[in-house]
């Protein structure tokens, strides 16, 4: 598994798509969690449902690449769902970060890999 972050609109799918054509690309987990925080899911059921959705892909034999923006910096909200939002989604890529064989980060388009 790959993961790639990076900021709204730094050509991170892609890079994705460049990296291997026939990948499974889970795109805007970012927002994957949003949804789920606002349908009343708790961390760890959002957690079961990224690795449901990366053990199907995994059963079909497909490399699977993750992509997120970077949604921790900047000023914290005063929303308490916006505030749970960025930290339920910077626990699961920092889990992610430690499962992925490759972390990626784009900017301005141009790849940092963070972990090879």
């Amino acid at each position: 598994m790959e993961l790639i972050i990076g900021g709204y609109a730094q050509n991170k799918v892609e890079y994705a798509k460049s990296l291997e054509p026939d990948a499974e690309i889970i795109n805007d987990l970012h927002l994957m969690i949003k949804g789920c925080l606002e349908a009343g899911m708790n961390s760890d059921k959002i957690w079961q449902e990224i690795r449901t959705r990366m053990t199907a892909a995994e059963e079909c034999g497909k490399k699977i690449i993750i992509i997120s923006d970077e949604i921790g910096c900047g000023i914290v909200p005063v929303d308490a769902l916006e505030r749970e939002w960025r930290e339920v989604t910077g626990r699961i890529l920092c889990n992610l970060a430690e499962e992925a064989e490759k972390v990626t980060r784009i900017v301005m388009g141009l790849p940092q890999v963070i972990k090879e």
